[in-house]
């Protein structure tokens, strides 16, 4: 199986397409961690979806009307208003669509407590990612994974022994290191050396092949980082 929306991009003045008249349309970018959740998340549950993928730096004007706040994910059903925020569709399509399996724990103390652990990881990582990310500075995403590995993964996954809601939702920062790593000339080090547990974490993920298959490789993210191409590689 490919990765799932493997398109080209909307853009300002193009016409709105044919939507999923009998089922879910999501719409994403191919580079976007946010969207990637929501892909991520129903690949896992084997729930079919199309995709729609938008150009972040020049939005259609259709998309606008849809979801006023111009961010990806967002989705749309027949018969149904858009709804957008990628945690939001995360906890509305796991009840929505059963699938093969639950993601969001039910019990209400430990889906808060999942709930609290992507926060705390998003706000220690995401930062300094896009530190790395936009303007090459990798000091502060060094130490954030440092930390990260240190004190938040005492077990085989974020939650516990099983692969779950945490993993899904923050693995999208973390599965495009490597490729920063690649661009670095030497300055960020995410090798197994200095990280073992994430590593291990990083390759027991892509170990599961619903989850392999919404991955692009190093080289590919590369290409993205360097060039900013939504439509890179197609």
């Amino acid at each position: 199986m490919g990765v799932p929306g493997e398109s080209k991009q909307f853009k300002a003045g193009s016409t709105l397409p044919k939507l999923n008249d009998k089922g879910l349309t999501v719409f994403s970018m191919r580079f976007c961690p946010y969207a990637e959740r929501v892909r991520l998340l129903l690949n896992v549950k084997h729930v079919p979806y199309e995709v729609v993928n938008i150009d972040l730096k020049s939005k259609p004007e259709w998309f606008l009307e849809r979801n006023p706040l111009g961010k990806v994910p967002a989705i749309e059903e027949p018969g149904k208003k858009p709804l957008f925020e990628s945690l939001v569709l995360a906890e509305y399509l796991d009840e929505q669509y059963p699938g093969s399996r639950q993601v969001v724990p039910k019990d209400a103390y430990e889906k808060a407590r999942q709930k609290v652990l992507i926060e705390v990881l998003a706000q220690k990582v995401t930062v300094p990612f896009y530190g790395a990310f936009l303007r090459n500075e990798y000091d502060a995403l060094s130490a954030a994974l440092d930390d990260v590995e240190k004190q938040f993964l005492g077990s085989k996954f974020f939650a516990g022994d099983n692969q779950g809601y945490v993993d899904l939702m923050v693995w999208p920062w973390f599965e495009r290191l490597p490729a920063l790593a690649s661009l670095s000339e030497g300055a960020f080090d995410f090798s197994s050396a200095r990280y073992p547990k994430l590593v291990a974490w990083s390759e027991a993920l892509l170990s599961d092949p619903d989850i392999k298959a919404t991955t692009y490789s190093k080289e590919l993210f590369a290409q993205f980082i360097k060039g900013r191409d939504g439509d890179a590689g197609l």
